[in-house]
Protein backbone atom coordinates (compact mmCIF):
# COMPACT_ATOMS: atom_id res chain seq x y z
CA UNK A 1 0.00 0.00 0.00
CA UNK A 2 1.23 3.41 -1.01
CA UNK A 3 2.49 5.92 1.95
CA UNK A 4 0.64 8.54 2.51
CA UNK A 5 -2.39 9.14 4.15
CA UNK A 6 -5.74 8.03 3.00
CA UNK A 7 -9.28 9.11 3.46
CA UNK A 8 -13.31 9.04 2.75
CA UNK A 9 -16.02 11.27 3.22
CA UNK A 10 -19.26 9.59 3.97
CA UNK A 11 -22.63 11.54 3.61
CA UNK A 12 -26.56 11.82 2.21
CA UNK A 13 -27.40 13.24 -0.91
CA UNK A 14 -27.33 17.00 -1.28
CA UNK A 15 -25.28 17.55 1.79
CA UNK A 16 -22.68 19.81 0.36
CA UNK A 17 -20.30 16.55 -0.28
CA UNK A 18 -19.31 17.97 -3.73
CA UNK A 19 -18.23 21.43 -1.99
CA UNK A 20 -16.07 19.99 0.86
CA UNK A 21 -14.50 18.26 -2.37
CA UNK A 22 -13.52 21.45 -3.79
CA UNK A 23 -12.61 22.61 -0.55
CA UNK A 24 -10.44 19.85 0.01
CA UNK A 25 -8.70 19.49 -3.00
CA UNK A 26 -7.87 23.36 -3.25
CA UNK A 27 -4.61 22.15 -0.61
CA UNK A 28 -1.91 21.72 -2.13
CA UNK A 29 -0.94 18.43 -0.72
CA UNK A 30 -4.55 16.52 -0.93
CA UNK A 31 -6.04 14.60 -4.23
CA UNK A 32 -9.21 14.50 -3.38
CA UNK A 33 -11.69 12.57 -6.13
CA UNK A 34 -15.68 12.71 -6.13
CA UNK A 35 -18.04 9.54 -6.58
CA UNK A 36 -15.79 7.15 -7.70
CA UNK A 37 -18.41 4.72 -7.58
CA UNK A 38 -21.13 6.40 -8.43
CA UNK A 39 -23.98 4.02 -10.24
CA UNK A 40 -23.71 6.81 -13.17
CA UNK A 41 -20.25 7.38 -13.38
CA UNK A 42 -16.81 7.63 -12.29
CA UNK A 43 -16.38 11.57 -10.82
CA UNK A 44 -12.73 11.97 -10.89
CA UNK A 45 -11.51 15.44 -8.78
CA UNK A 46 -12.36 18.65 -10.91
CA UNK A 47 -8.51 18.56 -12.15
CA UNK A 48 -8.79 15.31 -14.21
CA UNK A 49 -11.71 15.29 -15.66
CA UNK A 50 -9.96 15.13 -18.90
CA UNK A 51 -9.09 11.83 -19.01
CA UNK A 52 -5.67 12.04 -17.51
CA UNK A 53 -6.55 9.57 -14.79
CA UNK A 54 -8.11 6.70 -15.58
CA UNK A 55 -8.71 4.14 -13.07
CA UNK A 56 -10.46 1.68 -15.52
CA UNK A 57 -13.99 1.72 -17.03
CA UNK A 58 -17.50 1.32 -15.02
CA UNK A 59 -17.62 -2.38 -15.54
CA UNK A 60 -13.89 -2.76 -14.71
CA UNK A 61 -15.00 -1.48 -11.36
CA UNK A 62 -18.34 -2.70 -10.62
CA UNK A 63 -16.31 -6.19 -11.43
CA UNK A 64 -13.55 -5.61 -9.29
CA UNK A 65 -14.22 -2.85 -6.71
CA UNK A 66 -11.04 -3.29 -4.53
CA UNK A 67 -8.63 -3.94 -7.89
CA UNK A 68 -10.18 -0.23 -8.65
CA UNK A 69 -9.84 1.36 -5.46
CA UNK A 70 -6.05 0.19 -5.11
CA UNK A 71 -5.75 2.19 -8.56
CA UNK A 72 -7.36 5.14 -6.46
CA UNK A 73 -4.43 4.84 -3.77
CA UNK A 74 -1.72 4.25 -5.86
CA UNK A 75 -1.94 7.38 -8.24
CA UNK A 76 -1.62 10.42 -5.77
CA UNK A 77 -0.28 12.64 -8.36
CA UNK A 78 2.03 13.59 -5.82
CA UNK A 79 -0.54 14.59 -3.11
CA UNK A 80 0.31 13.54 0.35
CA UNK A 81 -3.23 12.77 1.24
CA UNK A 82 -5.71 11.07 -0.86
CA UNK A 83 -9.69 10.45 -0.79
CA UNK A 84 -13.05 10.54 -2.12
CA UNK A 85 -16.40 10.40 -1.43
CA UNK A 86 -19.24 7.93 -1.24
CA UNK A 87 -22.53 8.87 -0.48
CA UNK A 88 -25.80 6.56 0.56
CA UNK A 89 -26.33 3.89 -1.45
CA UNK A 90 -23.03 3.27 -3.21
CA UNK A 91 -21.27 -0.33 -2.77
CA UNK A 92 -22.06 -1.10 0.47
CA UNK A 93 -19.45 -3.68 0.23
CA UNK A 94 -16.78 -1.27 -0.82
CA UNK A 95 -18.16 0.98 2.23
CA UNK A 96 -18.09 -1.07 4.64
CA UNK A 97 -14.63 -2.06 3.89
CA UNK A 98 -13.59 1.53 3.92
CA UNK A 99 -15.50 2.21 7.21
CA UNK A 100 -13.36 -1.04 9.37
CA UNK A 101 -10.26 0.13 7.75
CA UNK A 102 -8.31 1.58 10.56
CA UNK A 103 -5.87 2.81 7.89
CA UNK A 104 -8.37 5.28 6.16
CA UNK A 105 -9.39 8.22 8.36
CA UNK A 106 -12.93 8.80 7.64
CA UNK A 107 -14.77 12.38 7.50
CA UNK A 108 -18.74 11.76 8.00
CA UNK A 109 -20.83 14.95 6.85
CA UNK A 110 -24.35 16.23 7.96
CA UNK A 111 -26.69 18.75 7.16
CA UNK A 112 -28.58 19.80 9.97
CA UNK A 113 -31.40 21.29 7.97
CA UNK A 114 -33.27 17.86 6.58
CA UNK A 115 -35.93 19.80 4.55
CA UNK A 116 -33.44 21.49 2.22
CA UNK A 117 -31.43 18.51 2.17
CA UNK A 118 -34.96 16.77 0.66
CA UNK A 119 -35.70 19.80 -1.71
CA UNK A 120 -32.43 20.06 -2.91
CA UNK A 121 -32.40 16.46 -3.63
CA UNK A 122 -35.88 16.33 -5.40
CA UNK A 123 -34.64 19.18 -7.71
CA UNK A 124 -31.63 17.69 -8.67
CA UNK A 125 -33.45 14.74 -9.86
CA UNK A 126 -35.93 16.87 -11.55
CA UNK A 127 -33.24 18.86 -13.40
CA UNK A 128 -30.58 16.46 -13.27
CA UNK A 129 -28.02 18.48 -12.26
CA UNK A 130 -26.07 17.19 -9.54
CA UNK A 131 -22.85 19.70 -9.26
CA UNK A 132 -22.32 22.58 -10.74
CA UNK A 133 -18.67 24.42 -11.31
CA UNK A 134 -19.26 27.26 -13.74
CA UNK A 135 -22.60 30.01 -13.47
CA UNK A 136 -23.62 29.69 -17.09
CA UNK A 137 -23.99 25.49 -16.27
CA UNK A 138 -26.73 26.29 -13.37
CA UNK A 139 -30.52 25.42 -14.39
CA UNK A 140 -32.20 28.66 -13.97
CA UNK A 141 -35.76 28.00 -14.51
CA UNK A 142 -36.66 25.20 -12.39
CA UNK A 143 -40.32 24.95 -11.94
CA UNK A 144 -41.46 24.69 -7.90
CA UNK A 145 -41.91 21.73 -6.47
CA UNK A 146 -44.16 19.76 -4.22
CA UNK A 147 -43.47 18.62 -0.87
CA UNK A 148 -44.94 15.14 0.35
CA UNK A 149 -44.77 14.73 4.07
CA UNK A 150 -44.57 11.38 4.34
CA UNK A 151 -42.14 11.23 1.14
CA UNK A 152 -40.31 13.81 3.32
CA UNK A 153 -40.45 11.96 6.55
CA UNK A 154 -39.66 8.53 4.79
CA UNK A 155 -36.47 10.48 3.38
CA UNK A 156 -35.41 12.13 6.50
CA UNK A 157 -35.73 8.53 8.14
CA UNK A 158 -33.91 6.66 5.47
CA UNK A 159 -30.89 9.11 6.19
CA UNK A 160 -30.99 9.01 10.23
CA UNK A 161 -30.77 4.88 9.49
CA UNK A 162 -27.91 5.76 7.39
CA UNK A 163 -25.82 7.84 9.37
CA UNK A 164 -26.54 5.85 12.61
CA UNK A 165 -25.15 2.54 11.18
CA UNK A 166 -22.20 4.42 10.42
CA UNK A 167 -21.74 5.79 13.57
CA UNK A 168 -22.06 2.90 15.04
CA UNK A 169 -19.63 1.12 13.21
CA UNK A 170 -17.14 3.71 13.60
CA UNK A 171 -17.24 3.83 17.28
CA UNK A 172 -18.23 -0.08 17.72
CA UNK A 173 -14.28 -0.67 15.23
CA UNK A 174 -12.68 2.42 17.08
CA UNK A 175 -12.00 3.69 13.99
CA UNK A 176 -10.38 7.15 13.24
CA UNK A 177 -13.38 9.71 12.16
CA UNK A 178 -14.30 13.11 12.72
CA UNK A 179 -17.71 14.93 11.71
CA UNK A 180 -18.77 17.93 10.20
CA UNK A 181 -21.87 19.45 9.25
CA UNK A 182 -22.68 21.46 6.46
CA UNK A 183 -24.09 24.51 7.93
CA UNK A 184 -20.30 25.21 9.24
CA UNK A 185 -18.09 24.20 5.80
CA UNK A 186 -17.18 28.09 5.25
CA UNK A 187 -15.62 28.43 8.54
CA UNK A 188 -12.24 28.50 8.97
CA UNK A 189 -11.91 27.00 12.53
CA UNK A 190 -13.63 23.93 11.04
CA UNK A 191 -10.96 23.82 8.11
CA UNK A 192 -8.28 23.99 10.70
CA UNK A 193 -9.65 21.39 12.86
CA UNK A 194 -10.35 18.97 9.53
CA UNK A 195 -7.17 19.68 7.75
CA UNK A 196 -5.02 18.55 11.27
CA UNK A 197 -7.40 15.70 11.63
CA UNK A 198 -5.66 14.46 7.98
CA UNK A 199 -2.40 15.58 8.99
CA UNK A 200 -2.01 19.06 6.85
CA UNK A 201 -0.84 21.90 7.12
CA UNK A 202 -3.37 24.38 8.22
CA UNK A 203 -1.90 27.81 9.46
CA UNK A 204 -0.54 28.90 5.95
CA UNK A 205 -3.55 27.67 3.71
CA UNK A 206 -6.75 28.78 2.75
CA UNK A 207 -9.03 26.59 1.23
CA UNK A 208 -11.14 27.87 -1.58
CA UNK A 209 -14.20 26.19 -3.22
CA UNK A 210 -15.11 25.50 -6.56
CA UNK A 211 -18.59 24.59 -6.46
CA UNK A 212 -21.71 26.94 -7.37
CA UNK A 213 -24.70 26.76 -4.70
CA UNK A 214 -27.44 25.60 -6.69
CA UNK A 215 -30.74 26.80 -4.91
CA UNK A 216 -32.45 29.36 -2.74
CA UNK A 217 -31.63 29.59 1.11
CA UNK A 218 -35.20 30.50 1.34
CA UNK A 219 -37.73 27.57 0.80
CA UNK A 220 -40.46 29.70 -0.04
CA UNK A 221 -39.25 30.19 -3.15
CA UNK A 222 -38.50 26.87 -3.92
CA UNK A 223 -42.07 24.88 -2.80
CA UNK A 224 -44.80 25.47 -4.44
CA UNK A 225 -47.14 24.44 -1.79
CA UNK A 226 -45.42 26.05 1.00
CA UNK A 227 -48.80 27.16 3.01
CA UNK A 228 -49.74 23.59 3.05
CA UNK A 229 -46.70 22.37 4.01
CA UNK A 230 -46.45 25.06 7.08
CA UNK A 231 -49.88 23.91 8.25
CA UNK A 232 -48.71 20.07 8.17
CA UNK A 233 -45.82 20.73 9.92
CA UNK A 234 -46.75 22.76 12.43
CA UNK A 235 -46.14 21.96 15.80
CA UNK A 236 -43.17 19.09 14.34
CA UNK A 237 -39.51 19.48 14.78
CA UNK A 238 -39.32 20.14 10.89
CA UNK A 239 -41.12 23.85 11.22
CA UNK A 240 -38.13 25.74 12.10
CA UNK A 241 -36.29 23.86 9.30
CA UNK A 242 -39.16 25.48 6.71
CA UNK A 243 -37.95 28.42 7.91
CA UNK A 244 -34.97 29.00 8.09
CA UNK A 245 -32.93 31.18 4.91
CA UNK A 246 -29.38 30.79 6.32
CA UNK A 247 -26.94 27.75 4.53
Amino acid sequence: MPSGTRFIILAAPRTGSNLLCTLLNSHPEVLCHHELFNPDGIFYALDYRDGSLHFGSEGERDRAPFEFLQRVWENTEGASCVGFKMTRGQNDTVMRDLIEDSGVLKVVLYRKNRLKTFVSELIARQTDQWEVYAGDELVTDTPKIRVDVESLKAHCELNERFYEDIQHSLQTKQQPFIEMVYENIFSRSEHIRLLEFLGLEAAQVRLAQSSIKQSSNDLRTLIENFQELELALEGSEYLEELYDCEN
